[in-house]
C-alpha cells in the first residue's frame, strides 16, 4: 500500500468503527428511553443520571475508536515507501476495494481520495492501466481500428471479466475481449471505476475518456463496441446518450451497446432494502440501522429503478421509493443488444432471475415503461447465475455474432448442444 492509501484506510477505518459506536449509542437510547417511559415520572432522576454517564462513555468511546485508527495510518504513511506498489497491483486488495467502493464509494471519492479509483481502461496485458488523462499505451503495434470496452458491475472491477474462465475457457487468461481479438480482430479495452458513483456520473467519465482515447489511438477508430456486465450495462447505455448530447468525436464509430444481466428497470434487492429502510425508520430502536443503510452509495440507490441520467436523481430525494427516471436516447445507426439469465430454465415462474436481476429488467421489457430494444436483439439464457454472464461459451457465441455485425436475431442455437438457451424471452 502507498502512503496515502494507508493514512486514508487508518482515517477509513476510525469513521466505520464511530459509525458502529453511534448505532450502539441511538439504540442503547431508544431502548432506555421506552423502558424509563414505562416506568413513568418516578424513575426521571434515575433516567437524569443513566443519560449523563451513557453521554460521556459513549462519547468517549466514538472520539477513541475514530482517532486511534486514522493517528495510527497517518504515522505509519509517514514511514511508508512512496515507490511501492499500490493497492490496485494487489489482486486481493484490490477485490476488497471495488467491493468497497460499490458500498460507499461516493463518500471516498468526497473523504478518502486514495481509496476511490478514477475511470481508465487498460488493455488485456494491463498497459493502461491508470492513466486517465494521460491516453499513449505501449501497444501502438497490437492496436486495430475496432475497440471493444468491456465495463464491469456493481462492486466489481476489470478483473471480474476474468470470472470462470478456467472452468469455460480451460485457460484463465482467456476472456470474451482475447477471443474477439483473436477471432476478429477488436482490440480489447477494460474499464474499471468508482461503482459507488452515480451511473449518469460514470457515464460522462466513460464518455470523455473515450472522447480523448479514440483522437489519441494510433490508428483510425472505424467501430466502437460497449458491453456492461449489471450496472455497467447502464453506465454504457448513459454514455452513449451523454456522448450523442454533447456531440462528442467518438460517437460517429459507436457501433453497438450490449447489456449482460444489466437493471434497466432497476433491481429488487435494492428495492427491497429502500422499503425495510423507511419501515425500520418508524421505530426508535431500529432507525439508527435505518439511517446506516441509507448511507449506502448513490451507485446502488441508482439500482433502484435503472437509473442512467442525471435527470433521474437530480433534486431529488435520494430515498424515495417512485420511479422518476427520463428517457435514455437509442442512438440510430447503435444496435443495442441485451442478455439475461435466469435461474430458471425458462425466463417465467418463480425463479425467472439470475439471483440479482430479473429478467424482464434485464431485456428492458414489461408493462410499465418498456425499453424499445429490438426484439431480434434479446437472449436468454438458462440456469445460469448473474455471474455466469461474464464468461459462458454461449454467451460469448451470441456477442461474437452481434460484434461481427449481424443483422438480426441472435446465432442460433442448436437445441442438443444447449437446451437451456433462447433466442428471446
Amino acid at each position: 500500500m502507498q502512503p496515502a492509501e494507508i493514512r486514508d484506510s487508518g482515517a477509513l477505518l476510525g469513521t466505520a468503527l464511530g459509525e458502529v459506536a453511534e448505532i450502539a449509542r441511538d439504540v442503547h437510547k431508544a431502548v432506555s428511553s421506552r423502558l424509563f417511559g414505562l416506568i413513568g415520572g418516578a424513575a426521571a432522576p434515575v433516567q437524569q443520571a443513566h443519560d449523563a454517564i451513557s453521554a460521556v462513555a459513549y462519547g468517549g468511546a466514538r472520539i477513541g475508536v475514530r482517532a486511534i485508527p486514522a493517528a495510527v495510518g497517518a504515522a505509519a504513511s509517514v514511514l511508508r515507501d512512496p515507490t511501492v506498489e499500490s493497492i490496485d497491483d494487489n489482486p486481493r486488495a484490490h477485490f476488497a476495494l471495488s467491493a468497497l467502493n460499490g458500498f460507499w464509494g461516493d463518500r471516498l471519492a468526497e473523504q478518502r481520495a486514495a481509496l476511490a479509483p478514477a475511470l481508465s481502461l487498460r488493455t488485456h496485458d494491463g498497459r493502461l492501466r491508470r492513466v486517465a488523462g494521460n491516453l499513449g499505451h505501449d501497444a501502438a503495434d497490437q492496436a486495430t481500428g475496432r475497440l471493444v470496452v468491456f465495463v464491469h458491475g456493481l462492486c466489481e472491477s476489470d478483473r471480474y471479466w476474468w470470472y470462470g474462465a478456467g472452468k469455460h475457457h480451460a485457460d484463465p487468461d482467456v476472456t470474451f475481449g482475447s477471443l474477439l481479438r483473436d477471432e476478429q480482430g477488436w482490440t480489447p479495452l477494460y474499464a474499471v471505476y468508482n461503482t459507488g458513483l452515480h451511473v449518469s456520473e460514470n457515464g460522462r467519465l466513460l464518455a470523455d475518456y473515450l472522447d480523448r482515447l479514440v483522437a489519441s489511438w494510433p490508428v483510425p477508430v472505424t467501430e466502437v463496441a460497449l458491453v456492461g456486465h449489471s450496472m455497467g450495462g447502464l453506465v454504457v447505455r448513459s454514455a452513449a446518450h451523454q456522448g450523442a448530447e454533447g456531440g462528442q468525436a467518438w460517437i460517429e464509430s459507436l457501433r453497438h451497446v450490449v447489456g449482460l444481466g444489466a437493471p434497466h428497470h432497476g433491481a429488487p434487492l435494492e428495492r427491497f432494502v429502500n422499503r425495510g429502510t423507511h419501515a425500520m425508520a418508524r421505530l426508535p430502536e431500529t432507525r439508527p440501522f435505518a439511517d446506516w443503510l441509507n448511507r449506502r452509495s448513490v451507485g446502488i440507490k441508482d439500482l433502484r429503478h435503472g437509473s442512467v441520467l442525471e435527470g433521474d436523481w437530480f433534486g431529488i430525494d435520494p430515498d424515495d421509493h417512485l420511479d422518476h427516471r427520463t428517457d435514455a436516447t437509442l442512438l440510430p445507426g447503435v444496435a443495442y443488444s441485451m442478455v439475461s439469465a435466469t435461474l430458471s430454465r425458462r425466463p417465467d415462474g418463480l425463479f425467472a432471475h439470475d439471483l440479482l436481476v430479473q429478467h424482464t429488467s434485464a431485456h428492458g421489457s414489461g408493462p410499465a415503461r418498456p425499453i424499445d430494444f429490438d426484439v431480434d436483439r434479446l437472449f436468454h439464457i438458462g440456469r445460469r447465475t448473474h455471474f455466469d454472464l461474464l464468461s459462458d461459451p454461449q454467451v460469448y457465441a451470441v456477442l461474437r455474432g452481434w460484434l461481427a455485425g449481424a443483422d438480426g436475431a441472435a446465432p442460433a442455437t442448436d437445441p442438443d448442444d444447449a437446451p437451456n438457451a433462447t433466442a428471446a424471452g
